[in-house]
């Protein structure tokens, strides 16, 4: 079910055509090469050896952070297109030869050194500006100073001291400074946490100075430069503008790179394109003169990729088998899930949970109405479908989102139509209450829980006949009847047995639902202990196993979240209704209008995102448990990069 078909291909050729048939089966991007050493007898192997050249492959990772990393620097001064423009363009279609062509004629290695001396450069330039910034805070701070400090060291009777003091102790120096008499002082400078000032002192009084200054922490002045402070803050501030100038001329020089960006990207996906290569060959197996290499593919695959090789090589040239999978390599064998274009955006909550083996099933066509019910029942408003309805519309039709991002866009619209007919079944518009509606999110609570409830009944019980259909058809037929069928029947005989007792007072129903629980306890039993070599342990397995009928309970009143999220969200959007409806009608038209479409966004997040996860909750806990183990893996064929371009689709 929606698992695709898979086959063991093996090819054998030799080492002449080893590159291009590894090009010819990556450019098919459909086959998983597997190691072939681990399964293969010593016998077969004697004339083999494994393949491993690690020097290239570390050579060859080397390359591509290099290329990486400069696509990432350029970025900052390349001019990328915006958004919107980024939404709506295209990725070009490569063939795998055009883009060797246009990697090998463009000079990488060249683009890579100029990028690396742009960057130099650039580094460069920002170290002396900031050397220069930090020198002109410097001589902005003295530019008061009409003289240079070395002029007045010589002088015979005074000597002339110039520097700065903590401001905290300033004035206590200055106090000193009067004290003496004889010492004649002014202040050059103040700032928040220093003054500066010139001292002139006789040379007798020098000794006693330095005491003086000793006390305080007094710093020097220690002058460099040729000119004065104003005059060397001039050409400071000269270098500093020319500086910028040739950062941005480096820049601006850099901005026109498109042509080079390009090929930087193209490179990348080159150079990935061989390291793939290069790691598939670490599975090969190699003789003196033939190699062989084997693998994973899809069944309706197959004869492509064997056209594209022969069509490549030669079909004299290399010997291509196709073999079924063997029961005991369902273990290993990679999944492919393939379903139609409803489904298929509903692949992804069942990938994060965990894909199926071999031998199971896909549950995401079980799941998917489901997914969608509660989905729209716990987002449920006419005008917040409608609005995801528009927007995902727009994305799809006017925009090119492609990839993982366009599947997620996908399965967002397709939740649009729940939410949008679960809004008509409540009679919500934006938290209004529509004249036409079945339950009424406000006053049908009770109502809604119920409907809620037997949902999730039904979600329960399907879980529980899929879970038997499995295990009966993989040939456990105690486990289809303990696990699967004996609950559904005791699940059944439960739901008879209340609708007879309380709600529709018939004794038939009560008996007919109390004899299905205890034949099915019974059965349960039973053949637990029958199928069991311990006869004993057998019997405490299906005792134990009957103590589940708890787990139900609260599985039951896990679906009650449905009601809960729904109505929560419907008064939510009413509440901040009225909120506004309390404004004065001027504020209610201006300010109101902005602070309504606020809010509703915010109601519309924690919407979604509630009904989102704590739909993906109930699959995965309440439905999923029911039937569902997986433990498969994902097919990761030799692809190639795709991820600056599209790469041309030789499948078709």
């Amino acid at each position: 079910m929606a698992i695709a078909k898979m086959k063991k291909l093996t090819l054998l050729a030799e080492h002449a055509n080893k590159e291009a048939l590894l090009k010819s089966v990556q450019e098919m991007q459909s086959l998983e090469i597997i190691p072939l050493a681990e399964d293969m007898e010593d016998e077969l192997l004697k004339d083999f050896e494994t393949n491993i050249s690690n020097k290239a492959a570390s050579d060859m990772d080397t390359r591509l952070q290099d290329i990486e990393y400069s696509i990432n620097y350029l970025k900052e001064y390349i001019d990328q297109p915006g958004l919107f423009e980024k939404l709506k363009s295209k990725k070009e279609v490569y063939s795998l030869k055009d883009l060797e062509k246009h990697v090998e004629k463009a000079d990488i290695e060249v683009i890579l050194d100029d990028v690396s001396k742009m960057e130099t450069k650039i580094n460069q330039l920002d170290e002396q500006i900031k050397d220069l910034k930090q020198e002109e805070a410097f001589l902005r701070k003295w530019r008061a100073l009409n003289f240079m400090p070395e002029e007045v060291k010589g002088f015979k009777l005074m000597d002339v001291i110039v520097g700065s003091v903590d401001k905290e102790h300033a004035e206590e120096l200055v106090e000193s400074l009067k004290e003496n008499g004889k010492m004649y002082f002014d202040e050059i400078y103040r700032r928040s946490d220093e003054v500066a000032y010139l001292i002139i002192i006789p040379k007798a009084e020098k000794a006693h100075f330095d005491q003086v200054i000793g006390q305080y922490s007094f710093r020097a002045l220690n002058y460099k430069h040729d000119l004065l402070p104003e005059d060397a803050l001039y050409n400071n501030l000269t270098s500093q503008k020319e500086r910028r100038e040739e950062r941005q001329s480096t820049i601006e020089t850099m901005s026109k790179w498109k042509d080079r960006f390009k090929d930087l990207e193209l490179a990348e996906e080159y150079y990935y394109n061989i390291s793939e290569r290069q790691n598939a060959q670490s599975l090969f197996i190699d003789s003196h003169h033939l190699f062989l290499l084997s693998g994973w593919i899809e069944e309706d695959k197959v004869a492509g990729l064997k056209k594209n090789v022969e069509r490549t090589i030669g079909d004299n040239e290399v010997v291509i088998l196709s073999d079924d999978i063997q029961m005991r390599e369902y273990a290993d064998v990679p999944i492919v899930l393939k379903n139609n274009n409803l489904v298929r955006p509903f692949e992804m909550i069942t990938k994060m949970f965990s894909y199926p083996k071999y031998n199971d099933v896909d549950p995401t066509p079980l799941m998917m109405p489901f997914f969608m019910v509660f989905f729209g029942i716990m987002s449920a408003d006419l005008g917040y479908g409608l609005l995801l309805f528009g927007v995902t519309l727009f994305a799809l039709k006017a925009l090119n989102i492609e990839g993982s991002t366009g599947s997620f866009v996908k399965f967002l619209h397709i939740l649009s139509y729940p939410t949008m007919a679960f809004g008509v079944f409540f009679g919500s518009f934006f938290g209004i209450e529509l004249p036409i509606q079945v339950f009424s999110l406000q006053d049908d609570v009770l109502e809604i829980m119920a409907f809620s409830v037997v949902l999730g009944l039904i979600h329960l019980l399907y879980g529980l006949i899929l879970n038997g259909k499995i295990k009966n058809r993989q040939g456990q037929r105690a486990s289809a009847y303990v696990d699967g069928y004996a609950w559904f029947l005791m699940l059944i005989g439960f739901i008879l047995w209340i609708a007879g007792a309380m709600l529709l007072n018939n004794q038939l129903l009560t008996q007919v639902g109390i004899g299905l629980v205890v034949l099915n306890a019974v059965g349960i039993l039973a053949v637990s202990a029958m199928s069991s070599s311990n006869k004993a342990l057998g019997l405490g397995l299906g005792a134990y196993n009957l103590y589940g009928i708890s787990g139900y309970v609260g599985d039951i009143v896990s679906y009650t979240r449905l009601m809960a999220l729904g109505v929560a969200s419907a008064n939510i959007a009413m509440a901040f209704n009225m909120i506004i409806g309390f404004l004065p009608p001027v504020a209610r038209f201006t300010v109101g209008i902005l602070i309504i479409i606020a809010l509703h966004t915010l109601n519309i997040a924690l919407t979604f995102l509630s009904a989102y996860v704590h739909t993906s909750r109930l699959q995965y806990v309440e439905f999923f448990g029911k039937f569902y183990e997986g433990g498969g893996k994902p097919l990761t064929p030799l692809k190639m990069l795709e991820k600056h371009i599209w790469m041309e689709d030789n499948n078709n």
